[in-house]
């Protein structure tokens, strides 16, 4: 049977006011891919607010490996100083996140999710008559 999915933990770092410092704290954070929405991967982590969940674009966080990417509530950036590291900045009306991944590790899961799904194959793994009756159109 094929593998449908990759499920990962990565290791990264959550930026942290203390005291007026800011710090970097380790933080678990899931990566999850899946052939079934495979645009997306979904990052899992918990702050001090609870479970976060966020879905971002693969393409995105691929690009953001190389040079800062991205608009709104996610920036995808590699580290200025650091050659291992990528900042990845999520923001909501609640607040944001700065999560500093280690690159290699990070270069290597979304490999893994390329060897399911080639990049410009995802849309061949669409159910475009779903997708469309789900909108509430015709199929």
């Amino acid at each position: 049977m094929r593998r449908r999915s990759v499920n990962r933990l990565v290791s990264a770092q959550i930026e942290q006011d203390r005291a007026g410092d800011l710090v970097l704290v380790p933080v678990r954070v899931f990566l999850r891919y899946d052939v079934t929405d495979p645009f997306a991967v979904v990052l899992d982590f918990t702050t001090a607010a609870g479970l976060v969940t966020w879905h971002l674009s693969r393409d995105l966080l691929i690009e953001g490996l190389e040079y800062g990417v991205g608009d709104g509530d996610v920036y995808v950036a590699p580290d200025s100083e650091l050659a291992d590291r990528v900042w990845v900045v999520l923001t909501a009306p609640t607040g944001t996140a700065h999560l500093a991944f280690v690159r290699p590790e990070l270069v290597a899961v979304l490999a893994e999710t390329r060897r399911l799904v080639p990049q410009g194959s995802e849309s061949g793994l669409i159910d475009w008559n779903r997708e469309l009756a789900l909108l509430g159109g015709a199929a």
